[in-house]
């Protein structure tokens, strides 16, 4: 018994999600579902919740062929998505919430002391064992409270399947163990369980079955106790590692570091000791939330940073807001450029003087003649293809927007930066503009520029830095130099193995 998907096909414009994906999720078992960022996951359980129609292949529920068009037919079938965000209505109590849309009413009017007795036999029936003051607002009670509260609102229906997106992420070490227990419980009382987590320990430990993704592709189905940590952390990420080292700087780093970091602490990173030099691209990586973005972050921006010293040319830094950062010659080209760099409906020229506006300035009065020039440089420097500096951002293609957000830095500030920080920087690019923006980073590194990479492309990692720094659990472990790089070598070191 359980729903099967054969060659399931989601294509979007300019990209396939899931290329002829095959699984089945029974409704006696704990099914985890793992991959890397882009793997497809979200898709594929957006699949099954009804939110999405593939572009092709096939359902069947229970053997016979069913569709799933919207989240109301899949909760019809037995089918309901606890989504990572969560969903409940703060200010509401949690019987509220439980109820929320299904309260018991009289002559138009919510009788509160029905609903809230049956939101109390929910709670229950499907989880005895757990005491939530159901009366109190949802917005006062523990996450893993209101996870659970999100659960039972989802089995106040007939479920038959209920996939959990990232429960755990946001809880503490006891509040897993009690949503633990109540996600083994379910198979028993039949309810079947998709649980996506990048916890790999988690999902191996909770799970009967694993399914793992990679790059829209079904890797394989496996029984959990066929896999170790490492096995699964290789499939995940195993895509051949042959990029060679041909836009790598060449060496030319000074001893004494530009920026660095001791005994810090941002949310539950904590690096003891972090420092990069002139000249020098150094790599951060690691799984899905190991915390090498966040430090990344950090680095220029100190919000959630709670402990800790930067220095910057060896002084100490006492203001470590962005824009004092931006005066010491920190830059920052994010991930994600469309929500945290770029203007959509904004020009290229209004999006690269966004960092440095008075660039484009004559006597303290804005020069449009003078911005177009300076746009131009910087589009002519990094190979901007555009009709010109007036074309809006949401035209570009992926590649080009990422230059525009490289060059941000560039547009009247040629040679103020000696840090760069990049997140994820060839995101959402293709090949030929992949090699141009490594190729400025080559360039940049070599005109003594420091250079910072949190990415998830290995490939990427492999051609342009100079060492690399994993990350899990929060944790930085032993850095690998280029010499030692290998596929192995990164996965072994992300999945936590020793050197």
């Amino acid at each position: 018994m359980g729903i099967s998907l054969t060659d399931i096909v989601m294509d979007f414009p300019g990209a396939r999600a899931l290329d002829h994906v095959s699984a089945e999720f029974r409704f006696d078992e704990v099914h985890g579902l793992i991959g890397e960022n882009g793997a497809g996951k979200s898709t594929l359980v957006s699949v099954l919740a009804g939110t999405q129609t593939p572009t092709a292949g096939a359902l069947a529920l229970d053997g016979q062929p069913v569709r799933l068009q919207t989240t109301r037919g899949a909760l019809a079938r037995g089918i309901a998505l606890v989504s990572q965000e969560g969903s409940l209505v703060h200010g509401l109590t949690g019987a509220q919430n439980i109820l929320l849309g299904d309260e018991p009413r009289r002559a138009g009017f919510v009788r509160k002391a029905e609903l809230d007795s049956h939101a109390q036999d929910l709670l229950a029936k499907w989880f005895p064992g757990v005491d939530i003051d159901l009366q109190c607002p949802v917005d006062m009670l523990d996450m893993a409270d209101r996870k659970v509260v999100e659960i039972v609102r989802a089995l106040r229906r007939d479920i038959r399947l209920l996939i959990l997106d990232e429960p755990t992420a946001t809880l503490q070490s006891r509040e897993k163990k009690i949503l633990w227990d109540i996600i083994r419980s379910l198979p028993e009382r039949n309810v079947g369980v998709v649980l996506i987590s990048h916890f790999i320990s988690e999902v191996r430990q909770l799970s009967d079955r694993i399914t793992i993704l990679r790059d829209g592709l079904h890797v394989g189905t496996y029984e959990a106790g066929t896999l170790s940590e490492a096995d699964m952390v290789e499939r995940m990420l195993k895509r051949g590692m042959s990029g060679g080292n041909q836009q790598r700087a060449s060496s030319t780093t000074s001893d004494e570091p530009v920026l660095s970091v001791s005994d810090w602490t941002v949310g539950r990173v904590r690096v003891p000791r972090f420092e990069v030099r002139r000249g020098e691209v150094v790599g951060l990586v690691g799984l899905t939330g190991a915390g090498h973005f966040g430090f990344a972050r950090s680095l220029y921006a100190g919000i959630a940073v709670t402990g800790g010293q930067i220095r910057f040319c060896g002084q100490a830094v006492k203001d470590h807001s962005p824009r004092a950062m931006q005066r010491l010659g920190v830059g920052f080209v994010p991930d994600q450029r469309m929500e945290n760099a770029l203007m959509a409906e904004r020009t290229i020229t209004e999006n690269l003087s966004l960092v440095h506006p008075e660039a484009g300035r004559m006597g303290g009065f804005l020069s449009p003649p003078r911005e177009r020039r300076e746009a131009t440089r910087v589009m002519g420097l990094l190979n901007v293809r555009a009709t010109g500096p007036g074309q809006s951002i949401k035209t570009l293609s992926g590649g080009n927007k990422q230059k525009v957000s490289l060059g941000k830095w560039l547009y009247g500030a040629e040679d103020r930066y000696s840090v760069l920080i990049f997140i994820e920087p060839t995101e959402g690019v293709d090949v030929g503009a992949k090699q141009e923006i490594y190729g400025h980073i080559r360039r940049f590194a070599e005109s003594g520029v420091a250079v910072i990479i949190a990415s998830s492309d290995l490939l990427e990692i492999e051609q342009i830095t100079h060492r690399v720094v994993p990350f899990v659990a929060g944790r930085p472990g032993a850095e690998i130099p280029a010499q030692d790089y290998s596929e192995a070598r990164f996965i072994g070191a992300m999945a936590g193995a020793a050197a």
